[in-house]
């Protein structure tokens, strides 16, 4: 006969075995990444100053060349993180920081155009007043505008102490604050580079009037106080004195002449209405 199983209801029913929970992968703080950034673009401002500095001992730029040499770290930088994103590679600053950049549905590691779209996305959160980067403070994912054009999550790497985390926090929140000071006065700010950039331009509007007083002299043996007058030598008079009321203001503007010298004074059109006379000094 087969034996019959019997269960005393009086015991206490066996507890199946409790598997060990195992605990998804834990994203990157917005500090934490901020810090990531931070490394590795002044990595890459460094090396490009240096390359930079070596480059202007070979040539001698003018102003409109050199802002073509500066706007060159763009592609350096979109370069860098693009090779150290894909394939499960990490920059400097990311491997420092502990933290690594996957694909957001399978954790896998991006491919090469994916992590260029990523990369080319600091680029549009840049343009768009850092915009872009904001998003990853609402964000459920702590996804960035990069993450969402490149379909990517940032995960840590590796377990941290809650000291180490809060050190990384801490320091996030100190760069941000300097980093975006900086940022919004260069933009909006009476010092910004726009401002500079206005300033900069009336000075190279005097010098053009400048020439024309000399070419003035050549032809009629003197210098003369009359704009019109310069303004017909240029050959394009109507587009001199559109360029005129472009960098200059109308108020402020004078042209003080003597027999063998002149003087031009001006007010350029930025914030500051800054003085610009010729020569500079």
């Amino acid at each position: 006969m087969n034996e019959e199983h019997r269960i005393n209801i009086m015991e206490d029913a066996p507890q199946a075995e409790q598997q060990p929970q195992q605990e998804g992968p834990v994203l990157a703080g917005v500090m934490e990444r901020f810090v990531a950034l931070m490394i590795d673009g002044g990595l890459i401002l460094f090396l490009y100053q240096m390359f930079l500095i070596l480059l202007f001992r070979w040539i001698q730029p003018d102003l409109e060349q050199i802002y073509w040499c500066l706007a060159g770290i763009v592609p350096v930088f979109v370069l860098y993180e693009t090779l150290f994103t894909c394939g499960g590679r990490s920059s400097l600053g990311k491997k420092l920081v502990g933290i690594v950049v996957v694909d957001q549905y399978t954790a896998e590691p991006l491919g090469f155009v994916r992590a260029f779209i990523r990369s080319v996305g600091y680029v549009f959160s840049t343009l768009l007043l850092m915009c872009g980067f904001l998003l990853a403070f609402i964000d459920d994912k702590h996804r960035a505008l990069q993450d969402y054009l490149a379909g990517s999550i940032v995960l840590q790497a590796r377990e941290k102490s809650f000291a180490e985390r809060a050190a990384l926090t801490l320091t996030g929140a100190v760069l941000l604050t300097l980093f975006s000071s900086m940022f919004y006065s260069q933009i909006f700010g009476a010092g910004s580079f726009a401002q500079k950039r206005l300033i900069i331009k009336a000075q190279d509007h005097l010098e053009k009037i400048a020439y024309l007083e000399e070419i003035h002299r050549i032809n009629y043996g003197y210098y003369t106080n009359d704009l019109l007058r310069l303004s017909i030598l240029s050959g394009d008079p109507v587009q001199f004195q559109r360029d005129t009321h472009k960098v200059l203001e109308n108020k402020g503007f004078r042209i003080g002449v003597t027999e063998n010298d002149f003087k031009i004074t001006a007010r350029a059109k930025d914030a500051k209405k800054t003085l610009v006379t010729y020569p500079e000094f």
